[in-house]
């Protein structure tokens, strides 16, 4: 701490550009190392970031919290948590001199703070001060060597108070990775535990809406696990087809919301906490004007007017109903084997097919092939679909299991599946385009945006399309990347993976499909975090699954000029 104070005091008074000495070497201040990730060229540029590293022995934890997924998670996520609030105490405002992310309910890595190998590090954006374009020493001193010393004592050490929380956190993941294991042994796709709290507060709130009524499982489709020493009972949903239906306002959507966001584990008191999904689940809807590039729409598009085929399908703007097939088909070759669809956010043509219209049009003069006559054989190859429907009464014929909500609670209806024609066009499996091929002919598009630049740039425009080079995907209806941490988190490791495509053509990771070259990325992300990502450290980002990251991919085109 001495020398960063001593070499700061030196800096007072000279041009802003000299703060960049400070990333020369790495800080100690005892109980903790400080370094600089980054540091701005002037006082309007974006902020600084600095690392500070502290061994977990160190600030005081014991052994266990280095050891496991669960621990490492339960423990960051809960520091990342108290660390951000603090900030926000002391330095509250957008603008404020030194900035910490803030969370939503959902427990994810991320590399703002994370734990690997035994140590804590955690990464901040400190606004260095300057008067003109002349280096503020003394509050820059104030900041660097008092502020962050605080805020390590304060934040990151051990609390025995906080160990009743700490642990909260790590039973909440403890009991999700019991369950997750035992739901394909039981035939299920997902589970949503009594007491359950699913509304929201509001549209525009992650927050558990006070006085709601707590989710309890009908008789006929409650079970029970044994997790973590404890049972707990609930709804198990059944692989298959379930149709959540009843009255509007009566808490449809707001299951299949709740399931949808479950992808990921909530914190304790979320209301959400103990429900669990299979974990390649994805919602799919219509997303109108999405680019498709040489996916096999044939399973639910005919050729179109003129000749034109669907098996290798390319636009630049899908069509609704075209859209949500090619949504469904890529999420299936991503991974994905459950599905969550709202009939509010799909496409009527893209649903069902009116048996008045079938008759007069035919299938000569229809090249849409409804999901209707699809979803029983694609339940036979082992997909598993979770509708809400309040109009499109077509599915209850269809159903495995119906589950009516009625005042935000939940009944079962007897299913009536009737028999219903499939064509056979549907495998065991969804063929998977290696990731080298596919991505090889974007490649080009990722490089700097000028001479003087000397990365490639991975941006947000707004909080939804994402910018990677000269590549733009739209994700604005990808609801299951849940912040836009998360966004930029699957823009760099696309980068990654773009700038990696040439040299594994010869390689065996050349047959990895998309998803699989995401996964292996992930598992490395899960261990040691965003550190040897290049540019991982640069940008506040969060990981995300595989099967999102290659939906993004998907979605990548090269951005118009």
């Amino acid at each position: 701490m001495k020398a960063l104070y001593q070499k700061i005091r030196i800096l007072d008074g000279k041009p802003y550009g000299l703060y960049k000495s400070l990333a020369e070497r790495t800080w100690d201040f005892g109980d903790f190392i400080l370094e600089f990730i980054h540091v701005q060229g002037d006082p309007f540029a974006p902020a600084s970031r600095v690392l500070l590293r502290a061994k977990l022995a160190t600030l005081g934890y014991a052994p266990e919290w280095g050891s496991g997924f669960e621990r490492r998670l339960a423990l960051s996520d809960y520091l990342y948590r108290k660390l951000g609030r603090l900030v926000q105490e002391k330095y509250p405002g957008k603008d404020a001199a030194v900035v910490f992310d803030t969370a939503g309910p959902e427990m994810l890595v991320r590399n703002s703070l994370w734990i690997d190998n035994g140590e804590i590090r955690a990464c901040l954006q400190v606004r260095l001060p300057g008067e003109g374009r002349k280096i503020q020493a003394e509050l820059a001193a104030e900041i660097l060597t008092m502020v962050m010393p605080d805020l390590v004592s304060a934040g990151l050490y051990y609390n025995k108070g906080d160990e009743p929380a700490m642990q909260e956190h790590y039973r909440v993941l403890a009991e999700r990775k019991e369950i997750l294991a035992e739901l394909e042994g039981r035939g299920l796709c997902a589970f949503v535990p009594d007491g359950a709290v699913l509304p929201r507060a509001s549209g525009l709130s992650e927050l558990p809406l006070e006085g709601a009524v707590p989710f309890f499982a009908p008789d006929e489709l409650a079970v029970t696990f044994n997790a973590c020493g404890r049972e707990i009972r609930g709804m198990g949903i059944p692989k298959g087809i379930t149709v959540i239906t009843g009255g509007a306002f009566h808490g449809k959507s707001t299951l299949l919301q709740a399931l949808t966001r479950a992808v990921y584990p909530h914190v304790p008191g979320d209301g959400r906490e103990g429900i669990v999904v299979d974990a390649t689940a994805l919602r799919v809807g219509v997303e109108d004007g999405r680019s498709v590039r040489g996916t096999d729409l044939s399973m639910f598009v005919r050729d179109l007017p003129g000749g034109i085929s669907t098996k290798d399908f390319n636009t630049l703007s899908a069509s609704g109903s075209t859209s949500e097939a090619a949504n469904l088909l890529e999420a299936m070759e991503a991974g994905a084997r459950t599905f969550f669809i709202d009939e509010d956010s799909s496409a009527v043509n893209f649903l069902i097919r009116d048996v008045r219209v079938r008759k007069l049009l035919g299938d000569e003069r229809e090249p849409l092939i409804p999901l209707t006559d699809r979803i029983r054989e694609l339940a036979s190859a082992g997909m598993n679909f979770v509708l809400v429907a309040g109009a499109c009464g077509d599915y209850l014929d269809i159903a495995d299991n119906i589950i009516v909500m009625a005042n935000y609670k939940a009944e079962c209806a007897k299913s009536t599946v009737s028999s219903w024609k499939a064509e056979g066009l549907i495998g065991s499996t969804v063929n998977a385009r290696p990731f080298a091929a596919y991505m090889q002919p974007l490649q080009k598009s990722v490089r700097p945006a000028s001479a003087v630049e000397r990365q490639v740039k991975v941006k947000l425009a707004g909080d939804t399309l994402l910018q990677i080079g000269f590549l733009v995907a739209d994700t604005s209806r990808l609801v299951t990347l849940v912040d836009k941490q998360q966004r930029l988190g699957a823009g760099f490791m696309l980068l990654n993976m773009l700038q990696n495509a040439a040299s594994n053509v010869e390689s065996d990771a050349s047959a990895d499909s998309i998803a699989g070259a995401a996964q292996k990325l992930c598992d490395v992300i899960c261990n040691v975090g965003f550190r040897n990502l290049p540019q991982g450290m640069s940008r506040e980002m969060s990981l995300p699954r595989a099967v999102d990251i290659a939906c993004v991919a998907f979605r990548l085109r090269i951005a118009s000029k």
